[in-house]
């Protein structure tokens, strides 16, 4: 496999690249220098692995949901590669990457994201099959999802923040377990999947296609509020 993987949703990138037996990744999570330095990560983790542009089989991004500015950043850089050395872009929902490698977990996976304004962006999954889509939802609706549900594993950058926000005042109620902040970075599982996807015959991200929001953007809200 020769290939270059974005994982852009949450605040931290990281970026990766793979060269049949040789693999280099590459973490940023410095602010708003983060754009500036994304280019230069990509070319590093190639030089790493000793791999040339047009050598790539082909790339992978998570697609969102997840944070606007990172989710467009992933988005500009695989497409430029994409024009230029007309390597296929996959996309992959960033919660089912999250949750790909616990599809042995005796239970549900809940994979989650910080959506700010007390809100979490969640999916539930089973045995890899997810059972609750992706969603823009409060702690209250995703208790919901969880009723009989036993036990649940946490995944995530911000399973963590997710463990307290749905446990507060449900901790006899709820069985959910997480070590750790354990899925940090999904560039394995993107790899993975988009492989899995490309020996499918399933189709790569078309020209048009952009990141997966699950709701508007702030600049998008404004328009039309008074000022």
């Amino acid at each position: 496999m020769k290939a270059l993987a974005i994982d852009s949703a949450v605040s931290g990138i990281t970026v990766a690249a793979v060269n049949d037996e040789k693999k280099a990744s590459l973490f940023l999570d410095i602010g708003m220098k983060q754009s500036e330095k994304l280019l230069p990560a990509v070319q590093y983790v190639m030089e790493q692995v000793q791999l040339q542009p047009g050598e790539l089989e082909f790339t992978v991004l998570d697609k969102g949901p997840g944070s606007f500015t990172g989710l467009r950043l992933g988005f500009a850089a695989l497409k430029a590669l994409e024009l230029a050395f007309t390597c296929p872009v996959y996309g992959v929902t960033t919660l089912d990457a999250y949750a790909y490698p616990y599809k042995a977990w005796p239970g549900s996976v809940l994979a989650v994201i910080d959506a700010k304004k007390d809100r979490l962006y969640a999916a539930l999954y089973r045995n890899g099959t997810q059972t609750h889509a992706p969603a823009d939802a409060e702690p209250e609706k995703i208790r919901s999802w969880l009723d009989g549900e036993q036990p649940v594993l946490l995944v995530g950058a911000d399973a963590a923040f997710a463990y307290r926000t749905l446990t507060e005042g449900y901790e006899s109620e709820l069985d959910l377990r997480y070590f750790g902040n354990i899925q940090a970075s999904a560039s394995d599982a993107l790899f993975a999947i988009a492989d899995g996807m490309r020996q499918n015959g399933e189709a790569p991200l078309a020209p048009y296609e952009g990141p997966l929001y699950l709701r508007k953007s702030e600049a998008e809200e404004s328009v039309g509020k008074p000022r």
